[in-house]
């Protein structure tokens, strides 16, 4: 099983005086492996084109950089809010708290991130849906039709 970042290109992108290790590269694999929905069995089979291996290998780097300076990653608790001494903080999105935001860029560049949805001939039009295909919200958008 090849990893998609070395240990030493993490360490390269890290800030002076953070030092990513090999504990810290492991689990930035994992977690850019349920972000971006393949594996590296996946890359060693040659089923990932050489962008997407560039970008996974880029978002491990980062994510590897964000565990490093984020000890309690794994045991973090999901909360809808927090506040203190008058101080309130927002995420920018549900995985903030979880995915490096460089890292969370590279994944949305993925190729099967980035494709519309083809269906087949219906008449003499071509259809084709691009957007987030596994967002519930946009399933309501859409009436349904019997195939």
């Amino acid at each position: 099983m090849t990893d998609w970042a070395t240990l030493t290109e993490a360490n390269d992108i890290a800030p002076a005086g953070l030092t990513v290790t090999a504990q810290n590269l492991a689990v930035a694999q994992s977690i850019v492996e349920l972000f971006s929905g393949t594996t590296t069995a996946a890359s060693d089979a040659g089923s990932i084109s050489s962008r997407n291996l560039r970008l996974l290998g880029l978002a491990t780097r980062y994510q590897a950089v964000f565990v490093a300076n984020h000890p309690d990653l794994l045991t973090n608790m999901d909360v809808d809010s927090f506040g203190q001494d008058g101080l309130n903080v927002t995420y920018a999105n549900s995985d903030a708290q979880l995915l490096a935001p460089l890292a969370s860029r590279c994944i949305n560049r993925l190729s099967w991130k980035q494709r519309g949805l083809r269906t087949a001939r219906r008449g003499s039009r071509r259809f084709s849906e691009r957007g987030n295909r596994n967002s519930a919200a946009r399933d309501d958008d859409r009436g349904w039709t019997p195939l």
